[in-house]
């Protein structure tokens, strides 16, 4: 008859697959988690850079002579309405971030 095998009980089997596979799936989630970071990090920063644009845009009336005659359509982007909503999605995304960042630090400790 022979010895017997794992595959013989798959349900051994299924237990190394499932184990396995958790493993994996905390490593890309931790990747994926740094990957956000990352991108959240930098879209911050733009977001100050046009605002410090935008500000300065505002209180410069040669710049924006300059931009009503040479480049209209980006005075209406400069006007503070799109750095006023992108530090709002900011924000938000930090919020979100955040909660994030807690709940896969508190399903880790279970």
């Amino acid at each position: 008859m022979g010895y017997l095998s794992v595959s013989y009980f798959p349900w051994l089997e299924w237990g190394r697959r499932i184990r396995g596979v958790g493993l994996t799936m905390t490593k890309r989630t931790r990747r994926v988690d740094t990957t956000l970071l990352i991108a959240f990090a930098q879209f911050v920063i733009i977001v100050l850079l046009l605002s410090g644009v935008s500000a300065e845009y505002q209180s410069n009336g040669y710049m924006q002579e300059w931009i009503a005659q040479n480049a209209w359509p980006v005075g209406y982007l400069l006007n503070g309405y799109l750095a006023s909503t992108l530090v709002g999605v900011a924000i938000g995304g930090g919020f979100l971030l955040l909660q994030r960042w807690r709940s896969t630090r508190a399903f880790g400790k279970e």
